[in-house]
């Protein structure tokens, strides 16, 4: 289960729902594996068909930004990372937001 406040939860669905809607989201990292410390971020990886514009995702980014949450949130598109790195993220995750139609 996520590290999070339920509120804060509710927040980032929130704005994925608002932005990203559609587009299935992973939380990996230390709020997914038990690690986390009370701010650390939320690492986030969007798992769309291909990689996403540019612009959508630092739009997201910056919705998290300027949202009331007491953490940053790190927002990645699992095609633009490298492989290696998505081993480690398939290794424990906790979906977020669906994909369409699930």
């Amino acid at each position: 289960m996520i590290d999070l406040q339920p509120d804060h939860l509710t927040e980032v669905q929130r704005i994925l729902r608002d932005l990203v809607p559609g587009v299935e989201v992973r939380a990996f990292g230390s709020r997914v594996t038990g690690s986390a410390a009370r701010f650390s971020d939320l690492d986030l990886v969007l798992m769309g068909d291909g990689a996403l514009n540019w612009r959508l995702i630092e739009s997201l980014k910056d919705a998290f930004s300027e949202s009331d949450l007491p953490f940053t949130v790190d927002v990645l598109d699992w095609h633009t990372i490298p492989d290696s790195f998505r081993d480690i993220i398939s290794r424990q995750y906790e979906v977020l937001q669906a994909p369409a139609g699930v």
